[in-house]
């Protein structure tokens, strides 16, 4: 199991238990550490701690939902689509509590805040609780303490409404405390970290983000191909999955992982390399081609390096979620992408990785007889289109006619394709054939 998931779940049996639960920055998001705490398990204590430790500004993280029950408008002068927080009208519960400053006062707020039961009545306004509106989809779109926390008390079985305050440096008090000051923090107080990416990881294994779009079965050189279309909610990415043989039930079948760089091919189909990554997996007799397709150019335009970087991420693990969805659980991969076996073990399953080299040595060798009046051979089938370029399909569909050896002037291919020539898996190449 991840390190990652073990922190989620430790930060779960935490929150519940009312403790507080640290949140380490990162560079590529939100550098600042926070404390963090499920609203409706928030006790005076935990908020005075929070405070202690804290800028003092205590923040609930609330969620849509929660803002149009409550009455919960922007803050004045905020703009949501452009807010990269979206901060409401801070709040104070009426019964139950003073002035609203203290951490007892702040505990019920919080409490309130988290009641199903409450109303647009128990609240003042303003008050000493900001709330903050996590984005809907959590830390798969946005990677803030506020998108963490609800994301948090969701997974632990709580109403997802939290409480979170910027850590203060030890080391600096006038600024906030960065990443490995949080972890130091944590070990010194007995507090579980974790991070946004974390959470983000804890979701892709527990949850299901990729849905089927299509399945059907289509002919092609290699026999029939179950060929099934997914689509990724969290990055919008499509996906094609082509199944030669019986992968779900194979041990360790070959997977190939293709990502387009063309963003229209459709105009010239053909692509030897693909199709000689299909002859190759059809000779081993189980596997996956596994196409991410590639449908725009505004990544690049509009993300920074570490937002792309991230995102890649985030496509692996659509990946993973594919092949979980096609029932394997052990594979080994063909030329796989940076990362991605990785971000496969990470989501549970097992992955080796094959180089070409390697995927040659394990295909088997076809024997030729040369006693016998006929034999096939098994291996990639080459011909020239009318542009003269050069085609692949797989065998063994060559079948030469012999006499004592020696090839006859007939050649004839089961799929009905002329061969210039026959490579095979051992490296040898049947010379071209007169018609």
């Amino acid at each position: 199991m991840s390190n990652s998931v073990t922190r989620v779940q430790q930060a779960l049996s935490d929150l519940a238990a009312g403790r507080t639960v640290a949140l380490a920055g990162s560079a590529g998001g939100d550098p600042d550490g926070y404390l963090l705490l499920a609203a409706e398990k928030a006790s005076p204590a935990a908020l005075a701690s929070m405070v202690r430790h804290s800028s003092g500004f205590v923040c609930a993280a609330v969620t849509r939902r929660v803002c149009e029950r409550l009455g919960l408008p922007p803050m004045m002068g905020t703009i949501p689509d452009q807010a990269s927080d979206w901060y409401t009208v801070s709040v104070d519960a009426i019964a139950g509590v003073g002035t609203g400053i203290s951490a007892a006062d702040r505990a019920r707020t919080l409490a309130m805040l988290a009641n199903p039961d409450s109303a647009t009545g128990d609240f003042t306004r303003p008050g000493h609780v900001v709330p903050a509106r996590a984005r809907e989809n959590g830390v798969l779109e946005t990677r803030g303490p506020a998108e963490v926390i609800t994301d948090l008390a969701r997974a632990a079985g709580l109403r997802p409404v939290g409480a979170f305050a910027a850590l203060v440096s030890e080391e600096d008090p006038t600024r906030i405390a960065n990443e490995d000051e949080t972890r130091d923090f944590a070990q010194a107080q007995q507090l579980t970290w974790l991070s946004a990416d974390d959470v983000a990881i804890y979701r892709r294994v527990s949850e299901l983000h990729v849905r089927c779009t299509f399945t059907i079965t289509r002919e092609s050189p290699y026999g029939e191909l179950l060929t099934s279309g997914f689509r990724s909610e969290v990055t919008g990415t499509d996906y094609i999955a082509y199944r030669i043989g019986r992968p779900q039930s194979a041990d360790a079948p070959w997977i190939h992982v293709h990502r387009e760089s063309d963003f229209a091919p459709h105009a010239d189909s053909t692509d030897p390399d693909r199709q000689a990554m299909f002859a190759r997996i059809a000779a081993h007799g189980d596997g996956v081609v596994l196409i991410e397709r590639n449908t725009n150019d505004l990544d690049s335009y509009t993300l920074t390096s570490e937002q792309q970087d991230r995102r890649r991420i985030d496509r692996n693990a659509d990946i993973a979620q594919v092949i979980r969805e096609l029932g394997i659980s052990s594979l080994q991969l063909l030329d796989p992408p940076a990362d991605l076996r990785g971000t496969l073990e990470i989501m549970g399953i097992e992955a080796s990785v094959l180089s070409h080299a390697d995927a040659g040595s394990t295909v088997k060798a076809p024997t030729c007889t040369t006693t016998s009046t006929a034999h096939t051979v098994a291996g990639l089938v080459r011909h020239g289109d009318q542009r003269g370029r050069e085609l692949g399909f797989p065998t063994a569909n060559l079948e030469l006619d012999t006499e004592a050896g020696s090839p006859s002037s007939e050649a004839h291919l089961v799929d009905g394709v002329w061969a210039g020539h026959c490579a095979l898996a051992d490296g040898r190449s049947i010379p071209p054939q007169s018609r």
